[in-house]
């Protein structure tokens, strides 16, 4: 791989790890809101634990799948696994719908693995 190319491919690894960071503390905080609401509404008396547990449930489970999934997929590429590639093109057509910056991520992502789609080389130092 050119070193331009790997200087590009580390670049998307460590956006990736920043982009599912990001929704790992969306999930917290999340996360915390739900508790606080749910302890505010509890003491009142006013809401229905089993819905609003589904619901959050619901919403917060794909979030955190998803953004493990970017921690694990970008350090995998970075370290030049095989399957990384595979992954890396499903989380970017994935990322194509998060407009504006998930497009722009996934777009970059895309340019990335089809420039380096014949080197399989670890991308680290």
């Amino acid at each position: 791989m050119k070193k331009d190319m790997q200087k590009h491919a580390r670049i998307v690894s460590i956006i990736l790890m920043v982009l599912g960071s990001l929704y790992l503390l969306a999930a917290v905080l999340l996360i915390i809101i739900g508790l606080v609401a749910t302890n505010n509404q509890t003491q009142t008396g006013d809401i229905a634990l089993l819905p609003a547990i589904f619901t959050g449930g619901t919403i917060l489970l794909p979030l955190v799948l998803v953004g493990v999934l970017h921690i694990v997929t970008a350090k995998a590429f970075r370290a030049g696994k095989g399957w990384s590639r595979i992954a890396l093109w499903i989380l970017s057509v994935l990322n194509l719908g998060n407009v504006p910056l998930g497009t722009g991520i996934a777009i970059y992502t895309m340019w990335v693995l089809f420039n380096t789609r014949r080197d399989v080389a670890a991308i680290s130092d």
